[in-house]
């Protein structure tokens, strides 16, 4: 026992290891410089204030500066109120809501570009009908750091193998974690909000690792003036199966972990959009007769249709039954053009009296559609037709020797 112990004391600081500190380059908050808490108070008001301030210190390609925004709502929060921040231009660096808050501040990534030596921040805050008042706190602070960094846009991405996949046949996604930061990030990675799960049901996930904890690594490689070309991934994969053929939109993956800050975030991929078309592929046993006697040979007929837009290649078709096959089992089609018919034929025979189903498979790629099957009883009792023409033969013989037998007699 004690052994297991140290065993997983010893994998916790190996793991605990591999996620190194953030590293603080600088900060300083507005109320260091001299300003003071500002307020909007009145109904459906709009009102703006500015913080200068200078930076001086390097600002190369592995650290992050970060407005860390103190403000709160008052007194009711409600959606209509907002914030809207300006860095050094009149283009709006981001809006902010009531619930991007946690535990008073936003966090809000600038881009390394638009830092000057000269600054200045603009915060401007609007009120509502239920939010009269709005708090810009000089306890906001701005801030350089080294840390992971996942961008808005492919920080977490949701990637299906394919967006036209054939209703039935399984195909693949990823939840992909790209870090373009300086540092090591643990995170736990979902494949949907849970709370969405039942509005989902024209696709399944059939198997696949659909929530797992681990580490998105730092940037793995820079080009020469600092950016990350190649950042560091760590990702989930699944798989999934259409219900119906129409089109839809996956819900997104999450993710989640606890920022520099000790925030916890919650961030949300893509949805895709995708279309499931209907099966590519008809198949369909026919049999010439629904008895049969054991032994007796059956002649099976599968009648194959491409029901797509596009031409298939290698189109192997496999027998599925109880009854012992008679020849190939697989037969493989070298194309099969869009909208056209063909047929291929098989021989079985059944040993034993009983109830068979005759079917079959149709794989193309890696897909694969079952065919619709065809019942045929077999019964003892009733001599085949091999074995009608085997004592035919017989008697045959034997009326020869008899014949020139008695002749000699």
């Amino acid at each position: 026992m004690k052994r297991i112990y140290f065993i997983a004391a010893a994998l916790s600081l190996i793991f605990l290891s591999y996620i190194t500190p953030a590293y603080t380059s600088e900060e300083f908050s507005f109320k260091s410089l001299g300003y003071s808490d500002f307020y909007i108070n009145d109904f459906n008001s709009t009102n703006c204030t500015a913080y200068e301030f200078l930076h001086t210190k390097d600002l190369n390609a592995s650290l992050y500066p970060v407005l860390s925004l103190k403000a709160d709502f008052s007194p009711s929060p409600g959606k209509p109120a907002k914030i809207t921040v300006f860095f050094n231009d009149e283009n709006a660096l981001t809006e902010l809501k009531y619930a991007d808050f946690t535990n008073g501040f936003a966090r809000i990534d600038i881009p390394r570009e638009k830092v000057r030596e000269s600054n200045r921040l603009a915060v401007c805050g609007t009120t509502s009908y239920t939010v009269n008042r709005i708090t810009i706190s000089a306890d906001s602070f701005f801030g350089v750091y080294s840390k992971a960094f996942f961008p808005r846009e492919n920080g977490l991405t949701l990637e299906p193998e394919t967006y036209r996949p054939v209703m039935g046949a399984p195909f693949t996604a990823k939840v992909v974690a790209r870090n373009y930061g300086s540092e090591n990030q643990a995170v736990v990675l979902s494949y949907r909000r849970p709370e969405l799960e039942e509005s989902m049901d024209a696709v399944s996930i059939i198997s696949g690792e659909t929530t797992m904890e681990g580490v998105a690594p730092k940037c793995a490689e820079r080009d020469e003036k600092g950016g990350c070309v190649r950042p560091g991934e760590f990702s989930i994969s699944y798989t999934l199966v259409a219900n119906r053929a129409v089109p839809m939109t996956l819900l997104p993956g999450t993710m989640k972990y606890t920022d520099i800050f000790g925030d916890e975030r919650t961030v949300l991929s893509n949805r895709p959009s995708i279309e499931a078309l209907p099966e590519q592929v008809s198949a369909q046993v026919f049999l010439s007769q629904d008895s049969a006697f054991t032994g007796e040979t059956v002649p099976i007929r599968i009648k194959l249709k491409n029901l797509g837009s596009e031409t298939l290649e290698n189109l192997s078709v496999k027998l599925e039954t109880g009854l012992e096959a008679l020849g190939n089992e697989t037969e493989t089609l070298a194309t099969l053009e869009p909208g056209k018919e063909t047929e291929v034929v098989f021989s079985g025979k059944g040993l034993s009296a009983g109830n068979y189903s005759v079917g079959c498979t149709a794989i193309y790629g890696d897909k694969i559609t079952e065919c619709t099957e065809a019942p045929i009883k077999l019964e003892n009792g009733g001599v085949g037709i091999g074995v009608l023409a085997g004592a035919a033969f017989l008697l045959a013989s034997i009326a020869v020797f008899a014949y020139f037998y008695f002749k000699k007699e």
